[in-house]
């Protein structure tokens, strides 16, 4: 059983509905009051042939080697049947996107050491990419640091949009609700495109100055900087349990004469 280590603390967390449960659940496990309020919301960008013509050539070895930089893109486009052609490696970016790929019964190569852009496209580069079919299918907008490592290592890369993240325009009353509720302790960013969001559906509405701001890694948090938002809180593994580990070294449980009815 997981210890209490956030009894009582008000977080809000601002990932996409289909992405939230795990972080929502992790959070109740350890005590807190998780706060979903949906930010943002997945766009497709390719027809269902498309994204069935992409899983289909993966399966068949159309690529050698292809990259995975989020879950949502593993979602889209592997099938739900074991492994590619012998040959064909799948990367992931992290423990999560590594996850949903597992899921579906597709092997994964080892992780990269950090899992971000520059720690992937190091590993890639690694264990040899040049004159090798490479499909990185991806969130439109994404950084372009991956792609350009992999082109100047040699790769045929091949870059497929995905789908892009949009402001989710239902969730911007609970949003005010929630930033205007006491009490909160802290709101959690996962991605860059979250903070996007959340910074247009707010508004003017100010974020109290006593709310913590917890970021997955770097470059969330170079978003959320540039956002105005001051994050205090950046997970050293950035992946969930590593953004846990860090809100409980932060934050710990809400002490016992501040506990809320």
């Amino acid at each position: 059983m997981t210890a209490a280590t956030l009894r009582g603390r008000r977080i809000l967390v601002t990932r996409a509905s289909a992405q939230a449960e795990e972080l929502v659940e992790m959070l109740r496990r350890r005590g807190a009051e998780p706060l979903a309020v949906p930010v943002m919301q997945l766009e497709p960008l390719l027809t269902e042939a498309e994204f069935r013509d992409l899983g289909v050539g993966i399966s068949r070895g159309r690529w050698d080697d292809v990259v995975f930089t989020s879950a949502n893109a593993v979602r889209l486009v592997l099938p739900q049947f074991a492994g590619a052609s012998p040959g064909t490696r799948i990367f992931a970016i992290g423990p999560g996107t590594a996850a949903a790929a597992e899921e579906r019964g597709w092997p994964v190569e080892p992780l990269a050491e950090t899992f971000i852009a520059e720690g992937l496209a190091e590993q890639l580069i690694k264990v040899g990419v040049a004159g090798r079919r490479v499909l990185l299918p991806r969130a439109a907008g994404a950084r372009e640091v991956l792609a350009e490592a992999l082109a100047r290592a040699g790769a045929e890369l091949e870059l497929v949009a995905l789908y892009r993240m949009t402001p989710e325009e239902r969730s911007r009353p609970a949003l005010a609700r929630a930033l205007a509720a006491p009490g909160l302790d802290c709101i959690v960013f996962a991605s860059g495109s979250s903070v996007d969001c959340f910074q247009l559906l707010r508004g003017e509405r100010p974020v109290p100055s006593s709310v913590l701001v917890a970021c997955i890694g770097p470059i969330t948090a170079q978003a959320a900087e540039s956002a105005g938002l001051r994050p205090r809180v950046v997970a050293e593994e950035h992946s969930l349990p590593g953004l846990l580990a860090a809100l409980e070294l932060q934050l710990g449980p809400l002490p016992e004469n501040e506990r809320r009815p």
